[in-house]
């Protein structure tokens, strides 16, 4: 059996990633709808957390692709970062 290459495993790690933001940010807009369906005073604080959530995850997935793509360009499997598909 072939070892896949670091290469291809980086550039699926990146697909993997971009993926990941799309599902978030679907996921984002549905509870967004959810949530200016709903009445009351914790309607603003709700959509204010959420909200929150949602950055903190859009944050982390970039810090993911921003490592990947410094470990990448460490290890020479591109030249540059950022170049991982995206």
């Amino acid at each position: 059996m072939m070892i896949r290459t670091s290469k291809a495993q980086i550039s699926d790690l990146f697909r993997l990633l971009h993926r990941l933001r799309e599902d978030v940010q679907t996921l984002e807009l549905a509870q967004e709808q959810q949530v200016v369906s709903l009445r009351g005073q914790q309607t603003v604080d709700s959509s204010d957390a959420i909200g929150l959530s949602f950055r903190k995850l859009e944050q982390q997935i970039t810090s993911m692709e921003e490592t990947l793509a410094a470990i990448a360009e460490a290890t020479g499997e591109v030249c540059k970062p950022g170049l991982g598909g995206r």
